[in-house]
């Protein structure tokens, strides 16, 4: 069974994933921002995480650093919601800050299961 941290403000994302990570039999610890996550989320032994880019007020950049910077080993997946090159911008700053990959959102179910295989949860 992997940890799993979740940041995101997005309720639904947040309880898709929910459903997707207790459907593969993970934990999931879920945090609405990233300085929330940063006060809690990395003190836990965490597996994997997926950082919403879009959270509110914040910058789910940073917490790529951050989480990498501790947790060496930990899967780091991110999601961003918004279109054209500035998404696309953001998606490949974060693979080169350390994302290992990345989800646009909506995030549907193929989707989502297609993250999870290529983190190896």
């Amino acid at each position: 069974m992997a940890r799993i941290a979740l940041i995101s403000d997005d309720d639904v994302l947040r309880q898709d994933l929910r459903k997707l990570v207790s459907e593969r039999g993970h934990s999931m610890l879920e945090q609405p921002a990233v300085r929330l996550c940063q006060a809690n989320c990395l003190r836990a032994s965490l597996d994997a995480a997926f950082v919403d880019l879009s959270t509110s007020g914040d910058c789910g950049l940073a917490l790529v650093v951050l989480a990498r910077s501790r947790m060496p080993g930990i899967r780091i997946a991110v999601i961003d919601g918004g279109r054209g090159c500035d998404s696309l911008h953001r998606l490949a700053r974060a693979v080169s800050l350390g994302a290992d990959d990345f989800v646009k959102k909506p995030i549907l179910g193929s989707d989502a299961a297609d993250v999870f295989e290529r983190l190896g949860l």
